[in-house]
């Protein structure tokens, strides 16, 4: 049961056999996956009934419940993708080899359980510590999250340490995927200055943009004509794209909704995630992984670039010396007219 009946409050609950942590207060209410990466699987806006968070067609349960099959070519990311927001980290995108250890799709700690400690909890403010280890490389991850009564938004206090006895390596990201209701072609994306770089989709994708570059928010239409990505694309319109924003001027984005008159907003450390990875399905990806039934966008704080072994030749990835640390701060929440 709840801890309190009013202001902030929590709850312990097993959901499909994983340990999932309800946090709450009069406007939002999170769900968090602690046996599966701290993943927030509902992000929900109360006065409004909106739920900001996408939900993968992929039921959840506990990763190892199951295995779907022993080859691994991009690792279990994807069978075990709930949707929602996912810390990624030690490795970003496909699969790769670092030191010896082969990181599957986004690396280890979206896989992985957590433990959890309650830091603060009167029904004015509560915060909740997360930790993990990794298994396959040597970090120590931890994240604090905090809501506060009254307040539409959470922060999230976080570190990793290397806690080997060498230099490591290392993607640092952030992966909210947003759905509906709140999602439709009503939405636009408001960022101050970015370079894009326009790559491929996911599957066999179909798409209405060029490969290349642009600024934001405009890039070159297979046609030759400018397209606004600032626009989201409707439920119908066919189309799945995966884009890179690089040379950001601001550690922040809104996702606004005209018609229903609130959006998501994110704020981050550019100096630690310097890229947005922009992750767009409206129904245009088909066979594996997704077979045309997505509708979710996501714009995703990076430390860098796909993946990690090539992230160690570009010299964009992130490094800690034995026992360095590096935190940061994650501000996420609802805007409102």
């Amino acid at each position: 049961m709840l801890s309190v009946n009013s202001g902030c409050r929590w709850m312990e609950c097993i959901w499909n056999g994983i340990t999932t942590i309800i946090m709450e207060n009069d406007l939002i209410r999170l769900e968090i996956l602690a046996d599966k990466g701290t993943d927030i699987v509902e992000f929900l806006y109360k006065p409004q009934d909106i739920d900001f968070m996408w939900r993968s067609p992929m039921p959840i349960y506990k990763p190892y419940m199951f295995i779907t099959t022993a080859e691994g070519r991009l690792g279990n990311f994807l069978d075990w993708y709930p949707g929602g927001w996912q810390e990624i980290f030690p490795n970003g995108g496909g699969r790769c080899e670092y030191k010896g250890a082969i990181l599957g799709l986004h690396g280890e700690v979206a896989l992985i359980p957590w433990k959890f400690n309650i830091c603060e909890d009167t029904k004015e403010k509560l915060s909740i510590k997360f930790f993990t280890n990794t298994y396959r490389t040597s970090f120590f991850i931890e994240k604090t999250i905090t809501i506060e009564r009254g307040s539409p938004y959470i922060v999230i206090d976080e570190k990793v340490k290397n806690t080997g006895g060498e230099d490591m390596d290392f993607i640092w990201g952030h992966h909210p995927a947003l759905g509906a209701p709140f999602l439709s072609s009503d939405c636009v994306i408001k960022i101050k200055k970015a370079k894009v770089f326009v790559g491929q989709g996911d599957g066999m994708s179909f798409t209405n943009l060029k490969q290349g570059e642009g600024n934001w928010p405009l890039v070159e239409g297979i046609n030759g004509e400018d397209v606004d990505i600032s626009i989201c694309p409707g439920e119908k319109d066919n189309v799945s794209e995966v884009m890179f924003l690089s040379e950001l001027v601001e550690g922040k984005y809104e996702i606004y909704n005209n018609k229903l008159k609130i959006g998501f907003q994110l704020e981050f450390p550019l100096d630690i995630f310097r890229y947005l990875w922009f992750w767009r399905i409206a129904g245009g990806s088909f066979e594996y992984p997704w077979y045309g039934r997505n509708y979710n966008i996501a714009l995703e704080p990076f430390s860098s670039l796909p993946n990690l072994a090539e992230a160690v030749k570009r010299g964009d990835s992130l490094k800690l010396h034995p026992g360095e640390s590096l935190s940061a701060r994650v501000k996420a929440g609802v805007i409102k007219d």
